[in-house]
Order: C-alpha cells, then structure tokens, then sequence
C-alpha cells in the first residue's frame, strides 16, 4: 500500500488509535501510484500524517508552506522543522473556526505532519518526538 514504513508514535496523549487512512485517490477520485501515497493516523484530538515525497518538496513542504499564523523553527528527532500555534477561539460566526496547533518536519524524503484543534504545540512536539523512541 505504501513505499515506506510509516512510524507510529510512543506517547499519544493517552488517546488511543481511532482510525488509519491511507489516501489511494487524489481530490478528483484518480488512483494515485504508490510513491504518493499518504498514511493518516487519528487519535480522536490530533492526527499524524506521513507521505515520501522527495528531500526537495518534503523540505519545502515542512519549511516552507505556512499552516498557521506566526511558525517557529523546531527541531523532531534532529530534523528541521516549524511549529504552528493553536489559534484563539473565533468568533461564532466565523465560518472557518479555529486555526490547529500543526507541527511539521522532514526527515529525509519523508514528510511529516501533526496537527490538532485542540492540543498545543507543546504536545505535539512531544507526540513528534515520541516517533524515534
């Protein structure tokens, strides 16, 4: 199903697993090949996504793409990354809601992503850094 093997985490948060998606179709229902698949994991308040993507576009995918307001630069198991703050409760008529805490990284040609709309940044990185335990 996949070219890689996905990590899973140590520490959860004490959430256990709800579900694992592994993304075999892009957005318009095209079968997507092997190399550019995405594995999705949920534990209810977060998920953790991976997907091989290259060095180049998985660097730019961690370092470069905003997801979130105002990022910081981190490091996940010696590996550069950026972390995106939980955003503050909108308003009731904001259609778009409340922005997650994310936390990106590469790791090599791996990408990975962990986001939340409930958890903070804190633990996130620490469910991040529990994956190369």
């Amino acid at each position: 199903m996949l070219n890689f093997d996905p990590v899973e985490p140590k520490y959860t948060a004490g959430m256990p697993l709800k579900s694992i998606r592994i993304h075999v179709r892009d957005h318009k229902r095209r079968e997507l090949a092997i190399a550019d698949r995405t594995i999705e994991a949920h534990y209810g308040s977060f998920v953790v996504s991976q997907s091989r993507k290259g060095v180049a576009e998985a660097r730019r995918l961690a370092l470069e793409v905003k997801y979130g307001g105002a990022g910081r630069d981190v490091t996940v198991g010696g590996c550069a990354g950026r972390a995106y703050e939980l955003g503050p409760d909108p308003p009731p008529d904001d259609i778009d809601g409340r922005s997650p805490s994310v936390v990106t990284w590469h790791d090599g040609e791996i990408f990975h992503l962990i986001a939340s709309g409930e958890l903070t940044v804190d633990v996130l990185l620490r469910i991040a850094a529990s994956l190369y335990k």
